[in-house]
């Protein structure tokens, strides 16, 4: 087994806070808005910084007809990522997502790490 060595600092790689939307709800990326399933809008970046971003895990299954989906499919593009700026903290945001009416669950995403040399 290689042990992992934690990425540089300089990397430019940030750790987003990764969410589970709850059943029948979605995001809107051009309103940039969560929208429940009967018509109730919340709007998150009143709790996040300037210039994060919400992204689907897989937009591709984001922006498929739900009804063509399987249940594994309809299952998976339920995931998202918050991806804050550089210099912010997910561990400092999680609990404001967490609260979020559409989010089931919330967390901060995994530490990237990259192997070791043998």
């Amino acid at each position: 087994m290689i042990a992992a060595v934690p990425a540089p600092k300089n990397a430019g790689i940030s750790i987003p806070v990764e969410l589970k939307l709850k059943r029948n709800y979605s995001y809107d990326s051009r309103r940039r808005v969560f929208e429940s399933g009967s018509g109730t809008r919340f709007d998150p970046f009143k709790d996040l910084p300037k210039d994060t971003r919400i992204v689907y895990k897989v937009p591709a299954l984001a922006a498929a007809d739900e009804a063509k989906l399987s249940k594994a499919e309809r299952e998976l593009r339920r995931y998202m990522q918050v991806i804050l700026p550089p210099g912010v903290s997910a561990q400092d945001y999680v609990e404001a997502v967490r609260a979020w009416p559409g989010v089931e669950e919330a967390s901060v995403g995994p530490d990237v790490s990259l192997p070791g040399a043998r």
